[in-house]
């Protein structure tokens, strides 16, 4: 219920522009409701609706506007909404002379990626010592401990 009233506010606060300008606002719920946004002047508006939710919301200006509803079951709730105004493109141009991104061919010449390239091979030659047979302590065999 509780989520449901801080739709309801934030829609009629939303919808149609300045409430204030309109006099009274009359909104409807997703669930069906139907409530009632009256302006008294001053920036205080009241709330009411069909299930007997009151409620006052109050613009503090600055887009702010704080709210506090009694439902009739003695539950009562509070709050402040800020209301971002919507940008304009006409205050805030994007910046002119700017250079669009090239735009790669659809079919190019050469492949995209250069291929892998691999060290050369080195030939074998029986003059290079290999690893099991050859150690500098002693001579071949390649078997025991180094150092010794």
């Amino acid at each position: 219920m509780h989520i449901l009233l801080k739709i309801l506010t934030l829609s009629a606060l939303l919808s149609g522009g300045d409430v204030a300008a309109q006099g009274i606002s009359i909104i409807q719920g997703s669930d069906g409701t139907s409530g009632t946004i009256m302006d008294l002047g001053g920036g205080l508006r009241n709330y009411s609706d069909s299930h007997g939710n009151t409620g006052t919301i109050l613009d503090l200006g600055g887009g702010f506007q704080t709210y506090q509803y009694s439902s009739p079951h003695g539950g009562l709730q509070s709050g402040t909404i800020l209301t971002l105004p919507a940008p304009r493109l006409h205050d805030n141009p994007p910046p002119a002379g700017l250079t669009p991104a090239p735009v790669l061919p659809f079919t190019p010449r050469g492949p995209i990626m250069p291929r892998e390239q691999m060290a050369p091979v080195v030939p074998f030659s029986p003059s290079t010592p290999s690893t099991g047979t050859f150690n500098r302590f002693g001579s071949g065999g390649g078997a025991g401990r180094f150092g010794r």
